[in-house]
């Protein structure tokens, strides 16, 4: 059973220049229609366009897949453009449904 902690963020930082390189973010869901088994839900994972390559990505999916499990999760998913399946492929994901959308005008 998860604790009440539902919402983990992960932060990377260059200890050379103090500033944030890389950020990612587990919610923890509980889901009525599985027993209310417990789902983790990866989000926002940003890493800054000149830390790219040094597989930060990589470790934040990483990080939080473990997290996830570690706090009794079933299953981690997240959503992402086709341009970065290939990314979280790697990573181990698959691709397992379609996301829908809607989005509300501002009020100004």
């Amino acid at each position: 059973m998860a604790s009440q902690d539902t919402y983990y963020v992960l932060v990377i930082e260059d200890t050379n220049t103090g500033k944030v390189v890389g950020t990612g973010n587990l919610l923890v869901e509980r889901k009525f229609i599985h027993s209310l088994g417990l789902v983790g839900h990866i989000e926002d994972i940003a890493v800054a366009k000149d830390q790219q390559g040094k597989k930060l990505g990589l470790r934040l999916i990483q990080a939080l897949d473990f997290i996830a499990e570690k706090v009794g999760c079933y299953k981690s998913i997240l959503d992402c453009s086709e341009a970065n399946e290939g990314f979280y492929v790697k990573c181990g994901f698959r691709r397992a449904g379609l996301e829908m959308a809607h989005y509300y005008e501002s009020k100004k």
